[in-house]
């Protein structure tokens, strides 16, 4: 009986182990004890738990603990689980030691600031207390799992957290704005592995695979991936991170992987990143003072389907490549940057086909279908541009420039060498070097040169707001062999000193000769803030063309005289001894007046002029005519008016036969007899004109006269009194 009692018993003992063991019952008397301890270790954390399901683990002397939908009261405010685990170390229990081993904690989805707030009661920190401050929404489900040793104190290495975070908002406090975070998050031995992370900042959305954070020594070591799609990037990021008004419209796709230290205060330092970039389009939009080079230059410039590598680890290091729009017209470019700091490196390719290109003072231009390499080499130290190198190549013409330093308004300091060897526009071989000798000193040599444009702008431009070289002074020694003046005229030999202010010539001195040894001379001396400038040539001729309204023009000499103040010239132009053959309006203005005589030796022969004289102020593209006076054997002309470069041009004046004026002067008494004996013309007039028109639509008015003006009788007598 005894012996089946035994049997009874044991099978009974053994059903309920085996019961509890695997199936379990659910009470809630263990609630009090747990709520209690859990108090005691966190004594601003309460529980609100349902019944418990218990389960035997005979193996280990312990009790797993199980319970669904628990709550956690933290100051008033709920985080609601989805079930808690523990187990319960029976030998730990009879022995009064800390008897929960783990807890396990799968919540529901709560408020991510009272996760924070939950986490900060066990232990508080500074970075606890950003993070909480920082972050102003987002929902969290998170899993725990925790390991406590004897004395229920958690084992650091022996835990892990995971948790799903969506619709997160972080308000930095420099006032910037993550919004719509959502990713993975799993926190275990001082690592944590966020991956598949979404967010918006700014509209701007990134997304990232995974970042790691791992811990060591006191600080955090963060690398991680993060890209963007093909999208327009807000301007404010643009404001932020560019720093530069003037790009606007970035349409972009990119992909970048990062590292760097994270302190205890969040300080980041040892950052490392690499980028590639896909820029579909950006603008840059500013009153850039290129256009005299490019043309079609409309203050935009449009890079487009560029590629660029961005790579930092101490320094910026940017490659790139794609298209670059300047007007309606694409080329290539390729580049690479160095940044360090405040210091810039750059080595930039530019081949130009489409966009038109030109150097004016040069005669330097590209044709339709011509290829332009450029080669810039250059950087910024110290707030100053300096350009190691520039190379320009169009077929066989050479453009060099080395070691060029520039002020913070881009004006040159200092220059090394220049060297140019190209065919111009003109089809004139142009083999020039410019070496710096000593500070501040340069020669300037070479087989040839055109030199049209720089007699332009001596004698009619003003240069003065062209700003290349800075407020220093310089000294060029001028030494060429041949320097071409137009297509059909070219001088030798041509020597002398070139003194600049800045950019303004304030004394020079050349002297040339032509192939037959004719003269030519050019002085300019700067004195009292007047500006004199004299120009003599024994052939006026590749001069005289200068002046658009002009044509026909043979012989002559030339000379001229002008003195500038305050961007104001007041200049003379005398021609002597020179012919007329082709003046369209003159042609017009003897055939309207029935001189059909004279215009026809015009059109043939030409008309012959003892002298020229012109009186004229510059400013800016506006020549105001005072006066110009010739006086022939045939006729003499008296004008005045204005030309308004490549606008208008707008003369009057009065033209009379040689003829006429023999009569004039032939009657006046004594003084008749003596300038022009007994001879006088019958029937002849004068007549009055006015020209007026686009450069290339002149109308022409002529009007008879048979009295002549005061003035024109003073200048003729003049000019006569003087030949005699």
């Amino acid at each position: 009986m005894i012996k089946r009692t035994f049997y009874i018993l044991l099978i009974l003992f053994i059903g309920c182990v085996s019961y509890l063991n695997f199936i379990g019952i659910s009470t809630s008397k263990f609630n009090k004890k747990i709520v209690t301890e859990v108090r005691d270790k966190f004594p601003q954390v309460n529980l609100k738990l349902n019944d418990i399901k218990i389960l035997l683990n005979i193996a280990k002397l312990s009790i797993d603990l199980e319970t669904d939908y628990p709550i956690i009261l933290l100051n008033n405010e709920k985080i609601k689980l989805k079930k808690v685990l523990t187990t319960y170390d029976l030998k730990s229990f009879f022995r009064k030691e800390f008897a929960i081993k783990n807890l396990f904690i799968d919540s529901q989805k709560n408020q991510i600031k009272e996760i924070v707030k939950l986490v900060r009661s066990y232990k508080d920190s500074a970075q606890l207390l950003i993070i909480e401050k920082i972050i102003k929404s987002g929902d969290v489900k998170i899993s725990i799992k925790l390991n406590f040793d004897a004395n229920g104190n958690l084992q650091d290495d022996k835990y892990k957290i995971t948790a799903r975070f969506e619709n997160l908002s972080i308000d930095f406090f420099n006032r910037q704005k993550v919004k719509k975070i959502s990713g993975n998050l799993r926190y275990s031995e001082d690592k944590i592995l966020i991956t598949n992370l979404e967010s918006e900042y700014q509209g701007l959305k990134f997304f990232s695979k995974k970042i790691l954070i791992r811990k060591k020594n006191k600080n955090y070591i963060v690398d991680g991936f993060i890209d963007s799609k093909e999208d327009l990037i807000p301007q404010q990021i643009t404001d932020i991170f560019i720093k530069n008004e003037n790009i606007k419209n970035i349409l972009l796709s990119s992909k970048s992987n990062f590292n760097f230290n994270l302190s205890k205060k969040f300080k980041v330092s040892d950052l490392k990143f690499s980028s590639n970039i896909n820029l579909k389009k950006a603008e840059y939009n500013n009153e850039l003072k290129i256009k005299k080079y490019f043309p079609n230059y409309a203050n935009k410039i449009t890079f487009l389907d560029q590629t660029i590598n961005i790579n930092f680890e101490n320094k910026i290091l940017i490659d790139g490549f794609g298209n670059l729009q300047i007007g309606e017209k694409i080329d290539d470019v390729k580049y690479n940057f160095e940044v360090n700091k405040k210091d810039i490196k750059f080595d930039i390719d530019l081949d130009i086909i489409e966009i038109p290109f030109k150097i004016d003072f040069l005669n330097f231009a590209k044709k339709d279908n011509e290829v332009v390499k450029f080669k810039i080499i250059g950087g910024r130290k110290n707030n100053n541009f300096f350009l190691n190198k520039i190379n320009i190549k169009k077929k066989n013409d050479i453009i060099n420039l080395n070691n060029i330093d520039f002020s913070r308004d881009f004006q040159i300091t200092n220059f090394q060498k220049i060297y140019l060897k190209y065919l111009d526009i003109n089809n004139s071989k142009n083999d020039i070097l410019i070496v710096q000798t000593k500070k501040n000193s340069f020669i300037i040599e070479g087989q040839s040169f055109n030199f049209n444009k720089i007699i332009d702008q001596i004698l009619f431009e003003n240069t003065s707001e062209t700003k290349i070289f800075d407020e220093k002074e310089r000294d060029f020694e001028i030494k060429f062999k041949k320097n071409y003046l137009d297509m059909d005229h070219h001088i030798l030999n041509l020597q002398g000193n070139i003194k600049l202010k800045g950019n303004d010539i304030y004394d020079m001195s050349l002297k040339s000769s032509f192939p037959n040894k004719d003269t030519l001379s050019i002085t300019i001396k700067t004195k009292d803030g007047q500006k004199i400038t004299t120009f003599y040539s024994d052939q006026a001729k590749p001069f005289v063309k200068k002046y658009k309204f002009v044509k026909g023009f043979e012989g002559g000499k030339i000379d001229f005289y002008s003195i500038k103040k305050n961007k104001v010239s007041n200049s003379q132009l005398k021609i002597f001894e020179f012919s007329l053959k082709e003046l369209p309006a003159l042609t017009k203005i003897l055939t309207l007046a029935s001189l059909q005589g004279i215009a026809d030796i015009l059109s043939g022969e030409g008309v012959g002029f003892d002298e020229l004289e012109m009186s004229f102020i510059n400013r800016k593209n506006l020549m105001e005519i005072d006066e110009i006076y010739a006086i022939g054997p045939a006729i003499s002309i008296l004008m005045e008016g204005y030309v308004e470069k490549d606008k208008i041009i707008s003369l009057r004046g009065t033209l009379v036969p040689a003829t006429t004026i023999n009569k004039f002067v032939g009657s006046i008494p004594i003084l008749g007899d003596i300038l022009v004996g007994k001879k006088t013309g019958e029937g002849v007039f004068g007549v009055s004109f006015k020209l007026k028109g686009p450069p290339k639509d002149i109308k022409t008015t002529v009007n008879p006269i048979k009295t002549l003006t005061p003035r024109f009788i003073t200048r003729t007598l003049e000019k006569i009194k003087k030949a005699n």
